[in-house]
């Protein structure tokens, strides 16, 4: 049974909406909670920490929704994780308006929940798409990014400054936006794509573990996550210390973003062409490009284009590992090897941004991106060597073990 291309259409603009949604809460989260833990907090050394309970409690519940995405369905996780964005935002507006460090934590802890369902959307993408159609599907759902990086960081101030009290107007934009979420998964349909009348079991991690192709696709998207957060946190830092000013600093964070959303369809075209190890490799050159850029100069235009060729180079990995993955299992019973893949990108990404500021006062900005360079190439090692276990430097698709299960249960 085929599901006619109108609908998936249709349930993939849906998709690229949610997917905006979410990058528009990260981008307010990244915006603003620093300032208002900072305006909040009575103790200095505090004012981080709601937004390390973002990443935090958002790392360890990508491991919790890809348990509970194969136990419920997609479409349940979609809910649930939208409705933890609405009560996070409230939540924060009244912990500003009453001054409460403490109820601003739980609210942000509940958004930093919102960010591991939010990572889902590219899969649920190729689970409801026909089965040729699976990594094109997932690189156009990324174009929700796109969305969210131009409205995001403006959304954010400009609503900061509405009410009588400041950031009080962006929490409840996270708010408003958990509810637009919430009304997109809710009205994702139960079945899409090639259904079947019964389901299949979700693969277990231990059954994929020493699967050379499931290492592959956990290294390419952790370790360029890992590359990209570093560099992606260090930048602004970088860019205050070399006194660039503020104006170069947004211009280097505008194209970053750019670089990480816009080639998405590109990618996936490349990936189709030319196959999975010419794909990580061009992928892994363009990061090492930008990396050499930003040691050979400091200066801001020369900063902006590392940030931007970063962002890139992110993108072609992040599309080339995210096809690996939906290789690894027979389509529609991944949502716990996806919650895995996506937990531990988060857990090394948490700790490149964690790492940034110290690193950049050790090493500064040239030393960060010799860091960045060897990490990078070390990954494109691994990728090789671990191609060449698979016995394949192409992309052919897995035989289709069981065919697309009900995508709710």
């Amino acid at each position: 049974m085929t599901t006619p291309r109108p609908r998936f259409r249709n349930l993939l603009i849906r998709l690229v909406a949610a997917q905006a949604c979410y990058y528009m809460i990260v981008s307010i989260e990244l915006t603003l909670t620093g300032l208002v833990g900072m305006s909040l907090t009575p103790i200095p050394a505090l004012m981080t920490l709601p937004l390390s309970l973002i990443v935090v409690v958002g790392t360890a519940c990508s491991f919790l929704a890809g348990h509970a995405a194969s136990r419920f369905g997609y479409r349940t996780v979609m809910v649930v994780g939208a409705l933890t964005a609405i009560i996070g935002g409230v939540l924060s507006a009244i912990a500003v308006a009453s001054h409460s460090f403490t109820l601003f934590c739980v609210g942000a802890a509940l958004t930093g929940g919102y960010r591991a369902v939010g990572g889902f959307l590219r899969f649920v993408a190729s689970e409801y798409a026909p089965p040729t159609k699976r990594e094109r599907a997932l690189a156009l759902v990324m174009y929700g990014g796109i969305i969210a990086a131009a409205l995001g960081p403006f959304a954010a101030i400009a609503a900061s400054q509405v009410g009588g009290q400041p950031y009080v107007g962006s929490c409840l934009l996270i708010g408003v936006l958990g509810v637009l979420a919430l009304i997109l998964a809710a009205s994702m349909p139960p079945a899409t794509g090639a259904v079947v009348e019964h389901k299949q079991p979700a693969i277990q991690i231990r059954d994929r573990v020493a699967s050379p192709q499931f290492q592959q696709a956990v290294l390419v998207l952790a370790g360029s996550g890992l590359v990209m957060t570093l560099l992606m946190a260090a930048g602004p830092l970088a860019n205050d210390q070399a006194g660039h000013g503020s104006a170069m600093g947004a211009t280097m964070i505008q194209w970053h973003l750019i670089g990480m959303f816009a080639p998405s369809a590109l990618s996936a075209l490349f990936l189709k062409r030319f196959g999975m190890l010419m794909t990580n490799a061009a992928g892994c050159f363009i990061v090492a490009s930008a990396c050499v850029i930003g040691v050979i100069s400091s200066t801001g235009w020369a900063m902006t284009a590392t940030m931007m060729l970063v962002g890139v180079g992110w993108n072609v990995l992040f599309i080339a590992g995210s096809a690996l993955l939906l290789q690894s299992y027979p389509q529609g019973r991944g949502a716990k090897l996806q919650g895995f893949t996506d937990g531990t990108t988060a857990a090394l990404s948490a700790t490149g941004s964690f790492a940034a500021a110290w690193l950049l006062q050790g090493l500064g900005w040239g030393g960060i991106n010799i860091l960045s360079l060897t990490t990078t190439v070390s990954l494109l090692v691994l990728v090789v060597w671990l191609t060449i276990r698979t016995g394949r430097s192409s992309s052919p698709r897995p035989t289709q073990l069981s065919p697309l299960v009900n995508a709710d249960s």
